[in-house]
């Protein structure tokens, strides 16, 4: 297939249409010369080299194709070992310790939650980490250790940052 760059743009089939510097208009790419796709603005032709997509990638870079290895892929989320980590934090079961006793279904809402999220479902431990928040049981330095311990763990940005989010209200 043959490719054409528009104004440094990485390259694609023509358009069905181009407009020539004199504000005519041609349609068919079959038809076209190499002037008037010079003249609309194109550049090229140009061909895709080989690579393999299994482990590299097509790049477009300053006007030429660039072949790269793929990046590494992003590190597996260890929920388990996050749930465990909190589970046995003696911040995180001082605060149990509290919210058993003067709310007790929050207790359960953020142990059952953080079993959720060991599963990759964050609802309802989040949800349960803003009220428990709401009720001034979760200090500051509560909430950055467990934004520490989401990180280490390779946990998702979106988990870390709504964490983030619901401490900054």
């Amino acid at each position: 297939m043959t490719l054409y760059s528009l104004h440094g743009a990485r390259p694609e089939p023509l358009p069905f249409r181009i407009t020539l510097p004199n504000g005519f208009t041609r349609t068919d790419p079959s038809t076209f010369t190499e002037d008037e796709i010079h003249a609309a603005g194109f550049t090229g032709p140009y061909v895709s080299p080989p690579y393999d997509p299994a482990i590299e990638q097509l790049g477009w870079v300053d006007g030429a194709y660039v072949v790269e290895p793929l990046p590494p892929p992003p590190p597996e989320p260890l929920w388990v070992d996050f749930s465990a980590a909190v589970m046995t934090d003696s911040s995180v079961n001082t605060m149990l310790g509290t919210l058993l006793q003067s709310a007790p279904g929050l207790y359960g809402g953020l142990v059952v939650g953080l079993q959720q999220a060991s599963q990759g479902d964050t609802r309802v431990f989040l949800n349960s980490w803003q009220a428990a928040q709401g009720l001034n049981v979760i200090s500051a330095e509560l909430i950055t250790d467990v934004q520490q311990l989401a990180t280490a763990h390779d946990l998702p940005s979106e988990f870390v940052d709504a964490l983030v989010s619901i401490s900054s209200r």
